[in-house]
């Protein structure tokens, strides 16, 4: 079994090869809990960097967390339960705003995607998120 430092490692080496924020929490969070998505899922994270498009709103890092609750707790069926996804997202969108102050990637990331400082500060929303989504997912 994959610990959740499996994960944020993996999502950290994703960072660090060029995947954007989004792509590598949901590749992170997915490894760590041993999820295998198929590309065209993979895929669906992309246009999140940025806070959606590069629009600097909702964190990508974030939204990428939300993601992977989806992925492990959401559901096909309308019958079946939607509460056990809701509950896991909403706890890893509190906790994220606790730890940072904001979920809003204009704040976090100061409208700076040029700099070294950038890398650092997305790069630890990176780890964060996915520790964070990796944590509530096997509790």
């Amino acid at each position: 079994m994959r610990s959740q430092d499996d994960g944020v490692r993996h999502a950290s080496e994703c960072w660090s090869n060029g995947y954007n924020c989004a792509e590598s929490v949901l590749r992170g969070v997915c490894f760590g809990m041993e999820v295998e998505l198929p590309d065209r899922a993979l895929m669906m994270a992309t246009p999140f960097g940025g806070g959606v498009g590069r629009s600097e709103d909702i964190c990508g890092a974030l939204v990428a967390g939300v993601m992977a609750v989806g992925a492990i707790k959401g559901r096909t069926m309308p019958r079946q339960d939607k509460f056990a996804s809701y509950e896991a997202a909403g706890k890893l969108y509190r906790q994220f705003h606790d730890a940072f102050g904001s979920t809003c990637c204009k704040v976090l990331n100061k409208s700076d995607f040029k700099s070294s400082e950038h890398r650092e500060r997305c790069g630890r929303f990176v780890t964060e998120a996915t520790s964070m989504a990796t944590h509530i997912l096997k509790t």
